[in-house]
């Protein structure tokens, strides 16, 4: 798989902030922060493998790598998620919709629940507009679930009795897949090229340097 992620830590000596604009810096070389939207890489007219190694980079560093050193951390503290359920569920959901708004657009929550069927394993699709409803939307407006529910662990997806339940390791590995599958189809998916690119330049475009 050419664009699977690779989430394992990475060396940086430097020392800009670590997310968003570069508020009161010197000027500085153009060098490419994944966490620093004004220095990414100038869109392409087309997508080209050197674009698509960015996102990958920018999906690694700045989001999901992110939240595997919370995972790491609370493991490590804890020996689970137990505790640490919200923060990591509701980063993840986060995550989720960030990936997924650069491929997919349409009304309300139609680019998640797009995403989840198009690029998740497939134990996940058939469940993408509960995870919007149930999981999305309940956790990031209401900070809890009411009609789903979520363990520490590496629990499977399962329906039981109408209820949906997953592992957040598991959702996270699942999430972690399904971007890397997201990228792979990136390069000859004219449809997913052509909101890619939009969403990146709008992104990019509104950055401060």
């Amino acid at each position: 798989m050419k664009y699977k992620l690779d989430l394992s830590p990475k060396l940086d000596l430097s020392a800009p902030p670590i997310t968003g604009a570069r508020i009161g810096a010197a000027p500085q070389p153009p060098i490419f922060f994944a966490w620093q939207p004004s220095t990414w890489p100038a869109t392409p007219t087309a997508v080209d493998e050197r674009f698509v190694f960015t996102l990958k980079r920018i999906f690694e560093e700045s989001i999901l790598g992110e939240i595997a050193n919370v995972i790491s951390d609370a493991t490590k503290c804890n020996g689970d998620l137990q505790y640490r359920g919200h923060v990591v569920a509701i980063s993840l959901m986060c995550a989720l919709d960030a990936i997924a708004s650069y491929g997919y657009r349409g009304e309300k929550g139609v680019h998640l629940r797009d995403f989840i069927a198009s690029h998740f394993p497939a134990d996940y699709q058939p469940y993408a507009a509960e995870i919007y409803g149930f999981y999305r939307c309940s956790l990031v407006h209401s900070w809890n679930l009411f009609e789903a529910s979520i363990y520490p662990g590496n629990e499977q997806i399962s329906n039981t009795g109408g209820a949906l339940s997953f592992g957040l390791l598991n959702f996270f590995n699942a999430l972690t897949a399904a971007a890397g599958d997201f990228l792979e189809k990136l390069e000859t998916d004219v449809g997913l090229q052509a909101n890619t690119l939009g969403r990146y330049e709008r992104l990019r475009s509104s950055a401060k340097p």
